[in-house]
């Protein structure tokens, strides 16, 4: 539902409209009571032709409309009518009133396009508007939708569901000899609408369904609609002034079969919007659904065309084919240069737009990509020319964003190698064999959590989760990766319990001396329930994801209140402040590139801190979230204390993904269960010496590395301690279990430095 706003309708689009915002200040007390609906229930009625030309001359309209009605013309239209009754002051209200309009007439009635005099203004703005020079003679070929055959070879846009959210192929439709909006009666609405049903009635199969008037509809079922975006308004001021919503409601109303992947309007602008659309990019079955629908109805009802023109429309930007075929595209990447996408777009005379409107902006990097062109071309090759574009931008994407290999592919490799993974000791051929086709709700596939550990072949673990529901579609390979790595025989994690205050007030200060400890640190990983792990997110899940945590770390308060800073806008003063403070997070591990931790790099990626840069969550570094509490010194009770709290208020807010006995889930399964690491940079240099000292820290679960991380070297001695275990015990136990550890490392220091002295 979240795409679904493409379906809503396309209008002429004009910039902001000040004579409308004057217009509403000189009669305040109308509009308070009227709603927006309220005032076109009425029959419309233009100003005079005399009083429209007016204002057109006056203003400063660059409009199509100004530009091709001369005085000669005007003279000679205004007190004419259509064979039809259609007026010209029906036909340039609207841009005579919106001086921002860039075409500025509607045609009142099919006429309007046929009748001496009226043809040939109309004519001028066509060539105009659709080739750029109003002294071309394009003409438009007979309607071809292309054979079942061509209709087949449409095929499927993308077949990965990666890149194409959703399609949708839309074309409009006028009752011959029936009046547009402007020139039409309450009666002629109402025959059109009973005209239109009685065709719509016949569809049998996958295109039946059920008419919704809007007069008298009620309220459940336009909740419903409006939620579905399905539900047009009358709440356009352009179209308002055109005469497009005269009659309101009468004769409206909103046909959809039962899949809501066949639609139709009725008198919302045209007599009729024929609407095709799904979600991904089967472009084959969504056009084809259309032309059956086109061909069915042609057999019940004439359309207005005429020949050179094709069909007529209310508007002459959408005559011709009528067509408009569009996608909603994933390009987060190549939009970071928004030129290629125009290159692209211009190439194929397409038409990029965000997903709300013309003038929309793009939200995590989706575009709306049309075809340009409606008159001169025939339907298939109107929609040929947006398929080829939009394979061709689909494939510069892919060049920039982060997939797995082809399954196959990764275990050909995996199983040819003498790889000593978990991965490689735990995918046996019949766990593959048996794993292979899955996939989780979210999208998540084996090749998703396996590409980084066939590709690096000396990993020890070899597997990520693509995402939290991974645990257990996928567990007949993660469940033994898990036991091996957490060396325990059934995976029973307990309750999270952090301790009681009496328990945590006995979390002692390590040094406080302040001799050898450097500073002390306790960070969680905690994943939103519902969305997938990098690898198989999209660029708007990470923006959601991010929005989502930012808003709750914004409701901290005290000492966690603080402020996020998102890495696609960070400035370069605050980027070198926070890496001088070793905060901030980089996309440069190649393992976890190739696990897809760094999918769609920076998007939705930030850093939150307090303003002491003692409580700090990384968003979307490899985790969804990770809350770090940190402080100089020893001080392992506040540094605990500090954190839970945190952790406490977020859990209020967000939902985290755990599983029973699996504790909380993260993108990596060595992660899960507590997912809590407490460590303390410590100065050892006379422990560290002894060649014992790893030994000695294995009996208390301890793992010591380098400042730097897993595999890097001690400067002076100093070490960073942590606790080894993350399953199978409380936060609180293993927090404990590392006090216990290190003050019996410190305690051996003490000894060996008395020795020496």
């Amino acid at each position: 539902a979240e795409y679904m706003g493409m379906y809503r309708k396309y209008v002429d689009q004009i910039e902001p409209d000040v004579g409308q915002s004057q217009q509403q200040k000189a009669t305040p007390q109308k509009q308070e009571e009227m709603s927006d609906e309220d005032q076109w229930r009425k029959q419309w009625n233009s100003k005079s032709a005399d009083d429209l030309w007016k204002s057109l001359q006056k203003g400063n309209s660059k409009s199509l409309l100004k530009k091709h009605l001369t005085q000669e013309k005007f003279n000679a239209l205004k007190d004419k009518k259509t064979s039809l009754g259609g007026t010209l002051a029906q036909c340039m209200s609207s841009g005579a009133l919106h001086e921002g309009s860039k075409v500025g007439i509607y045609a009142c009635d099919p006429a309007a396009y046929a009748d001496p005099g009226w043809s040939e203004l109309f004519n001028l703005v066509i060539q105009d508007y659709h080739t750029g020079d109003p002294g071309n003679n394009c003409k438009h070929p007979n309607p071809s939708f292309g054979t079942d055959k061509e209709i087949e070879a449409l095929g499927d846009l993308d077949p990965t569901g990666q890149f194409v959210v959703s399609t949708r192929v839309r074309i409009a439709r006028s009752h011959e000899g029936m009046p547009f909006p402007p020139a039409a009666k309450k009666e002629d609405f109402e025959k059109m609408e009973k005209l239109a049903c009685e065709g719509l009635s016949t569809l049998t199969g996958e295109l039946a369904g059920t008419y919704y008037p809007l007069r008298g509809m009620d309220k459940a079922t336009q909740n419903k609609m409006i939620e579905d975006h399905f539900l047009f308004r009358a709440d356009d001021a352009v179209l308002g002034d055109a005469g497009g919503y005269s009659c309101w409601d009468t004769g409206r109303g909103i046909f959809h079969n039962k899949d809501k992947t066949f639609l139709t309007w009725l008198n919302e602008e045209d007599h009729f919007r024929f609407i095709s659309m799904q979600m991904g990019g089967n472009l084959a079955q969504i056009y084809g659904r259309l032309a059956k629908a086109i061909t069915h109805m042609e057999t019940k009802m004439k359309f207005a065309k005429k020949d050179g023109l094709g069909y007529l429309t209310f508007c002459p930007t959408n005559l011709g084919t009528t067509l408009r075929a569009s996608v909603h595209v994933r390009v987060p990447m190549l939009s970071k240069d928004p030129n290629v996408l125009k290159d692209i777009c211009a190439k194929y005379n397409l038409q990029p737009r965000g997903v709300h409107g013309e003038h929309s902006e793009s939200k995590g990097g989706i575009y709306d990509i049309s075809n340009r062109q409606r008159l001169g071309l025939t339907e298939l090759e109107a929609v040929t020319s947006m398929k080829n574009g939009v394979l061709e931008i689909i494939k510069a994407e892919a060049a920039l964003t982060w997939m797995p290999k082809p399954l196959d592919e990764l275990w050909g490799a995996l199983s040819k190698s003498d790889s000593g993974s978990l991965l490689k000791k735990c995918l046996t051929p019949d766990v593959y064999n048996k794993l292979k086709d899955k996939k989780t709700s979210l999208g998540g596939t084996l090749a998703h959590c396996i590409n980084s550990g066939c590709i690096h072949l000396g990993s020890k673990v070899g597997i990520y989760s693509c995402d939290p529901e991974a645990y257990t579609v996928f567990e007949d390979v993660l469940s033994p990766v898990i036991k091996a790595y957490h060396k325990v025989d059934k995976i029973d994690h307990p309750t999270p319990t952090f301790g009681t205050d009496e328990q945590i007030s006995k979390l002692e200060n390590i040094d406080p001396e302040g001799k050898m400890v450097v500073s002390t640190r306790i960070r969680v990983a905690r994943s939103h329930a519902k969305y997938p792990f990098p690898p198989a997110c999209t660029s708007e899940q990470f923006e959601n994801m991010a929005k989502e945590t930012v808003d709750a770390l914004k409701t901290l308060d005290g000492e966690l209140a603080g402020n996020y800073y998102p890495l696609a806008t960070m400035d370069e003063k605050t980027q070198k402040q926070l890496i001088d403070d070793h905060f901030l997070f980089r996309d440069d591990d190649d393992v976890l590139r190739d696990a897809g931790g760094y999918k769609y790099w920076d998007i939705g990626r930030g850093i939150f801190h307090n303003k002491d840069k003692t409580f700090l969550t990384w968003v979307n570094e490899e985790d969804h979230l990770r809350l770090i509490s940190m402080q100089k010194g020893g001080d392992l009770g506040g540094v605990y204390r500090r954190l839970v709290k945190a952790i406490g208020q977020m859990e209020k807010k967000l939902t985290f993904a755990k599983k029973e006995g699996y504790g909380y889930l993260t993108f990596c399964p060595s992660n899960l269960g507590t997912t809590l690491r407490a460590s303390v940079h410590m100065a050892i240099p006379n422990v560290s010496a002894q060649p014992n000292f790893r030994e000695f820290c294995e009996k208390y679960s301890i793992q010591p590395r380098g400042v730097h991380g897993e595999h890097s070297e001690s400067e002076g001695g100093v070490y960073d301690l942590s606790n080894k275990r993350r399953l199978g015990l409380t936060e609180y136990a293993a927090v404990r279990e590392m006090l216990d550890g290190v003050l019996a490392i410190k305690k051996w220091e003490e000894e060996l430095a008395a020795a020496k002295k």
